[in-house]
């Protein structure tokens, strides 16, 4: 369908009017938020962060103490009796084993 002479002003002041309220838009989203508001939020933003990498640090010294503590009593374990944990080990496996045959 051809484009008549009279639709492409219509076509362009639309274009030209639609780009006009976004300049306005744009303008006054910039006046709403000011940069006092930008920083202050920056900077909760910051502090939370780094509060939630103090948690983690604190999690993961948590966790690795954790793990000692069950390396340890599983050690002293096998040292008041070996034979107990060679054959769990040895049916371990061979549940593994037969579990992988499958």
């Amino acid at each position: 369908m051809p484009e008549t002479e009279g639709t492409k002003p219509n076509a362009g002041a639309a274009a030209d009017a639609l780009g006009a309220k976004a300049t306005r838009a744009a303008a006054e989203i910039d006046a709403a938020v000011s940069e006092t508001e930008v920083e202050a939020t920056r900077r909760d933003l910051e502090a939370d962060l780094r509060a939630l990498r103090e948690d983690v640090a604190r999690l993961g010294e948590t966790v690795a103490a954790m793990a000692q503590a069950r390396a340890t009593a599983v050690d002293e374990a096998v040292h008041r009796s070996p034979w107990s944990a060679a054959l769990a080990a040895l049916c371990i496996g061979f549940c593994l084993g037969l579990r992988s045959r499958r």
